[in-house]
């Protein structure tokens, strides 16, 4: 019998790293394309592995419907894991937001592993790092 599926709740710009000056600079203009392609292959590859992914694009220009997007993914879903997105995580103006999702997480979910990859391609490597009994 195949051990149960994990479910993992990932934070990052995704769809809005295009509206990003940070990620503009890291990724060119076709920043919004870019994160989402290797966000997905990311994705893909924690599926093959056993784990659902459910990803909660982080709106800094609308803090409010993020977190009404996360509470609800939240609350609709049994996740193990949440994991934050260096875009959201590792710049200044986002930090509020950043510490809203991680409180939010932690007391919707206790127990839940906080886990922090370092780009959208490296969501699974945060799930590895973080689960290696499933690996």
């Amino acid at each position: 019998m195949a051990a149960p599926r994990k479910t993992i709740i990932s934070s990052g710009l995704g769809q809005y790293a295009g509206s990003d000056a940070n990620a503009l600079k890291h990724f060119g203009a076709d920043a919004q394309s870019k994160v989402k392609a290797m966000l997905a292959e990311s994705i893909q590859k924690a599926n093959d592995a056993g784990f659902d992914v459910i990803a909660v694009d982080a709106n800094p220009q609308d803090p409010e419907d993020t977190m009404k997007r996360f509470t609800e993914a939240l609350k609709s879903h049994e996740a193990v894991g949440f994991n934050v997105g260096f875009g959201l995580r590792g710049h200044k103006e986002h930090t509020e937001l950043f510490e809203k999702l991680v409180n939010n997480a932690v007391q919707a979910r206790p127990g839940i592993k906080i886990m922090f990859s370092n780009g959208p391609g490296e969501v699974i490597t945060a799930i590895r790092r973080n689960f290696p009994e499933d690996f």
